[in-house]
């Protein structure tokens, strides 16, 4: 669960209002001078997007590294706040890619999350994200994630619904044994009141761990299949 998880939800319809257009080679996307980077994917799906995805460190503030990117992007460059980051978003100027940038001031650094999409010539099906993955009722998935560049696959997915930790977790014993899975022993119970229940479920060579904190907005159900 070390991998991290893009907040590009909000911006994935505004990247599919672009031209779609035919695959490409994936677009190089410049970086400050001295930032110190790696790559967090090669091959991955968010959301039922192709995408890749980086992260650098650089020793300037915020708003330096927007400059630097308004001096790259010029007007086509988009600056959105969200959960007090900033998000930058730049379509490619062939249509065929669409870039975002997340910056984090973490005290005299920036640290930068680059996502870059390849366009589909068509929105991914409706009822895709998520699919196959049974879950609560009235339960939201906010993003599915598949990691192809990985022995084998691995897939996250980010839900929330208005059940507790433990009704989530207890719903995920009674689905997954149901489907052969085994619960192996927990470090702690999860009771009526545990703000945050994990779980870890194997069927053969498979692996399935879930997670469920609560938090303001409700509970936050992070499942991880391998």
């Amino acid at each position: 669960m070390s991998r991290p998880i893009f907040p590009l939800m909000m911006f994935a319809s505004l990247a599919l209002a672009a031209r779609p257009a035919v695959a490409a080679d994936w677009p190089e996307v410049p970086v400050p001078k001295d930032a110190k980077g790696e790559i967090v994917s090669d091959d991955m799906t968010y959301n039922g997007l192709h995408m890749r995805a980086s992260r650098f460190t650089v020793r300037l503030p915020v708003d330096k590294v927007k400059a630097f990117y308004r001096e790259e992007w010029g007007r086509g460059m988009i600056d959105t706040p969200h959960r007090g980051k900033s998000v930058l978003g730049y379509p490619t100027r062939d249509a065929k890619h669409y870039i975002t940038v997340e910056l984090t001031q973490a005290g005299s650094t920036t640290q930068g999350q680059i996502g870059v999409m390849e366009l589909p010539k068509k929105p991914p099906p409706a009822g895709s994200i998520g699919a196959g993955f049974a879950r609560m009722p009235d339960t939201t998935v906010a993003e599915d994630i598949v990691y192809r560049d990985t022995p084998s696959p691995v897939r996250t997915l980010s839900m929330l619904n208005r059940y507790s930790p433990q009704q989530n977790s207890d719903f995920y014993a009674r689905n997954l044994s149901s489907k052969g899975y085994v619960r192996e022993p927990g470090k702690q119970p999860c009771k009526a009141a545990s703000s945050e229940c994990v779980s870890h479920y194997v069927n053969g060579d498979k692996r399935i761990t879930v997670a469920s904190t609560r938090s303001d907005a409700g509970t936050v159900v992070i499942a991880v299949i391998e």
